[in-house]
């Protein structure tokens, strides 16, 4: 009997990775006779705390927590025995917010230390926070103000915001959450976008959260001054960290606090226990939308790969699209567009086509 893992990635507004998982398996029905191990993954960014709490033992909890704009809302995380899984999106998320009132002088990150601490009184001696998809520019001084940071300036926001930057003239952090000290904090990113400068938070990444030229500026100046002023008190310089970038500052915030910084996919990947289960397969289905270059920078593509390598089981990556670039070996890539279907078909139909690709693949090579 024959082995596959299917461990895809989601096809971006198509097609989630749960969802290509069993479009995969119901194609390798046909086939018969095969042991089908499914393992949906997902990068570290928006959706990992669905794959989080579709682990054996994940119980999802909710708490009360500010939005980016000051709103009360609902927001999820998740316990796996104890670890603590949050995803920052879910507290300062850009889809939290109709388009007129994405802003990031005025979002803040406060609702993700909110998180930080429920996940503290469960007793979480490992708290890993996701990055992706974040409203927000204030260097994480709203996640740290909601552990208990304290912040002096002229007319400062109660939840600081990426505007306030500016206007703070000190920090303290000696009133930060102690329970903190006895946890492992990691900090999930898969960019490592530096705090500032030309491919810095401000510039990169302000402009998709709302943020014109002039506001780009001032975000800039911003972050400059209080990663100063913070390596000025604590001897930190968060500046220095590659990634710090990442959710408008936030990660520059986690490493402020000690947290290490790791690639989404391969936390993914230790909380699948997917090299486990990568023993005695045959070979290892996976996917996305868009197969190119920067799927082997910390994406899941990649990261299967060279796990999956390792342990030489050839992979398959199922995709929409592709680079025409050279493959590494043992990788082939299977383009599940049809010749001259429009992008837009291509999205609507994706499910589709790739229940398609997955069986003539598996008529031709299995």
């Amino acid at each position: 009997m024959k082995k596959i893992i299917l461990a895809p990635d989601s096809f971006k507004g198509s097609v989630a990775s749960f969802e290509a998982c069993d479009i995969m398996a119901e194609a390798l029905k046909s086939r018969g006779n095969i042991e089908v191990v499914k393992i949906p993954m997902a990068d570290g960014g928006e959706g990992t705390l669905s794959f989080a709490a579709s682990l054996a033992g994940s119980i999802v909890k909710s708490v009360e927590v500010y939005d980016p704009v000051g709103r009360k809302i609902n927001a999820e995380y998740v316990i796996n025995g104890k670890t603590a899984i949050i995803e920052s999106a879910k507290a300062c998320g850009l889809t939290l917010l109709d388009p007129e009132e994405r802003n990031p002088l005025i979002t803040t990150t406060y609702g993700v230390g909110q998180l930080v601490k429920a996940a503290l009184s469960e007793n979480a001696d490992t708290i890993a926070v996701t990055l992706g998809g974040s409203s927000t520019n204030d260097c994480g001084a709203g996640f740290l103000a909601a552990l208990g940071a304290k912040f002096s300036g002229d007319g400062l926001s109660l939840m600081p915001c990426g505007g306030d930057l500016e206007k703070i003239d000190d920090i303290n952090i000696d009133d930060i959450d102690v329970r903190l000290k006895k946890v492992r904090l990691t900090a999930v990113c898969d960019v490592e976008n530096p705090l500032y400068g030309k491919n810095g938070a401000a510039f990169v990444y302000a402009p998709q959260k709302g943020a014109d030229e002039k506001t780009v500026m001032k975000l800039e100046k911003g972050l400059i001054r209080f990663a100063e002023i913070v390596r000025k008190k604590t001897g930190i310089d968060i500046s220095a960290q590659k990634g710090t970038g990442a959710a408008g500052g936030l990660a520059a915030a986690l490493y402020l606090l000690g947290a290490d910084m790791r690639k989404g996919s391969e936390i993914v990947m230790a909380l699948s226990g997917f090299d486990e289960k990568l023993k005695n397969a045959d070979y290892v289905f996976t996917g996305e939308g868009r197969f190119d270059s920067q799927s082997f920078m910390g994406k899941v593509i990649g990261t299967v790969y060279t796990h999956a390598s390792k342990a030489n089981v050839p992979v398959a990556v199922f995709c929409g699209g592709y680079d025409s670039t050279e493959n590494p070996e043992g990788l082939r890539t299977v383009c599940i567009t049809p010749e001259g279907q429009s992008i837009d078909d291509a999205m609507r139909n994706a499910k589709e086509n790739l229940f398609n690709a997955v069986t003539r693949f598996i008529e031709e090579c299995l």
